[in-house]
């Protein structure tokens, strides 16, 4: 469960650097349905993530490190303070949203998580990490169909997500064992 959770962290911190309107986008995620290659699909994958972080104004671009800096220290309490307030200058900032809603599966609102991931997928319904947070949610709900079909729709946007794979046969197996 906690190496879950860090991994999760851990994947979707990356390095912090447009947004969601960058017209990169587009050719990023065309070139990562085409590679094969998985090195080439991870590096796409993480300039996707890039350039979801990038912030033009100054003072969200500050919140948003400060909110990182406080989840690493594991202060969530001032991380969703410092998040809040990101989303409500920046509503239409994608990533704001999606960070919120990971600090709060950390914290196990799972309720408030989903609302937010529903915020980010509105802004962003490529976004793979937030569909991916979902599939998360819908297991430790043991919702494992509903899991199930969300790391599949991760995976359809970016076929290189290899966590996703792991989950769908975790899935299928816990599923096999139940029907038995």
């Amino acid at each position: 469960m906690a190496r879950s959770i860090l991994i999760l962290f851990v994947f979707l911190c990356g390095s912090a650097s447009a947004d969601q309107y960058d017209a990169k986008l587009g050719k990023l995620f065309s070139e990562l349905q085409q590679t094969l290659e998985t090195d080439k699909g991870k590096a796409i994958t993480q300039e996707i993530w890039d350039v979801w972080y990038q912030v033009s104004d100054e003072e969200a671009k500050d919140l948003f490190d400060q909110g990182i800096a406080f989840m690493s220290q594991a202060d969530f309490r001032s991380a969703l303070l410092t998040f809040t307030r990101l989303t409500e200058i920046k509503p239409d900032f994608a990533e704001a949203w999606n960070r919120r809603a990971t600090l709060l599966y950390i914290m196990g609102e799972f309720n408030l998580s989903m609302q937010d991931i529903k915020h980010t997928l509105e802004l962003e319904p490529r976004h793979f990490g937030a569909i991916s947070g979902l599939g998360q949610i819908y297991m430790r709900q043991n919702k494992l169909i509903q899991a199930r079909k969300a790391f599949e729709k991760a995976l359809e946007i970016n076929p290189h997500l290899e966590g996703a794979r792991i989950n769908i046969r975790t899935i299928n197996k816990l599923l096999s064992e139940n029907s038995v």
